[in-house]
């Protein structure tokens, strides 16, 4: 994975690296939806949300599926059972 990770917690810091820095003044801000919210992770020079990475996660999954291989079975997700 290469570039590291940071992650902002509203009003209680950032951890980047594993390396914590408590400050409660930290914002997390979420530079894809424009919403300050509970917590954001880096996406390279900007951050997103739990809500915004999870949205474009589910794309790419849908989109791997639309685009799959002829003759490729099932499901994008794996089995489904219940």
């Amino acid at each position: 994975m290469g570039a590291s990770i940071e992650v902002r917690i509203q009003n209680r810091g950032r951890v980047r690296d594993a390396a914590a820095s408590r400050d409660e003044s930290q914002v997390a801000h979420c530079d894809l939806c424009g919403d300050d919210v509970d917590a954001v992770a880096s996406t390279g020079e900007s951050f997103a949300c739990k809500a915004c990475l999870r949205g474009r996660l589910e794309a790419m999954t849908v989109a791997t599926w639309v685009l799959k291989e002829a003759g490729d079975a099932g499901l994008p997700w794996g089995k489904v059972s219940g």
